[in-house]
């Protein structure tokens, strides 16, 4: 018996030696640890968000900033620049006279003194909200939600006085005016501001100076 008396008095100071966490230390943990994780959410859901909304903006202004840079290159390899406008399936010069302002560009190519058949006429529909490009009697959309209908204009060397008559080689300024639903970013709630995006594409560009043979 006295031998079991022993062995059980060590176990119990043992026991009591033995170090632990009290409540209070349990619950100052679990609480930092949740805002340890609570804060690494956020970041990643911010991030996420910041990522989307570039890659909304990237992907809504693409078509637009190729379309920009087709028109850019041909202006600049064309013979002749014409702005005016396009009703009705015709595309009508500006008159002398008047600001060379207009929902419509002529670019034409010519040779010998015959203008090609690769005659372009690009322009905006103010109905659609469209802009066109006509080559060869082929209409093609080339982008969508453009608002701004007079969207070409001839402007002389310094890029800020349109023209009132034709010249040799004008400046061209072309501006590109969107309003876009902004998804997958945008959401209805109240006035719905937030879910459109405005942004405006400008750029101002003469062709080579070459001679009209």
């Amino acid at each position: 018996m006295k031998l079991s008396s022993d062995i059980n008095t060590k176990t119990r100071t043992l026991r009591a030696d033995v170090a632990g966490f009290t409540l209070g230390e349990m619950l100052i943990a679990v609480a930092i640890f949740s805002l340890v994780i609570a804060a690494m959410v956020a970041v990643q859901i911010f991030g996420l968000r910041v990522y989307t909304l570039a890659a909304t903006k990237l992907t809504a202004t693409q078509g637009s900033r190729e379309t920009m840079n087709v028109i850019r290159d041909q202006i600049r390899s064309a013979s002749q620049v014409y702005v005016g406008i396009y009703t009705n399936s015709t595309f009508a010069r500006i008159a002398n006279g008047s600001q060379q302002i207009g929902n419509a560009l002529q670019i034409s190519w010519i040779t010998n003194g015959i203008v090609t058949n690769n005659c372009v006429v690009y322009y905006q529909d103010g109905s659609t909200n469209l802009l066109y490009s006509v080559s060869n009697n082929v209409t093609t959309v080339l982008t969508s939600y453009m608002t701004n209908n007079l969207c070409f204009e001839a402007v002389d060397y310094t890029g800020t006085n349109v023209l009132t008559n034709y010249q040799n080689n004008p400046v061209i300024a072309v501006t590109l005016q969107f309003y876009q639903w902004e998804y997958p970013v945008g959401y209805v709630g109240g006035n719905a501001v937030n879910a459109y995006d405005y942004y405006i594409l400008r750029t101002q560009v003469t062709r080579r100076i070459k001679a009209l043979n």
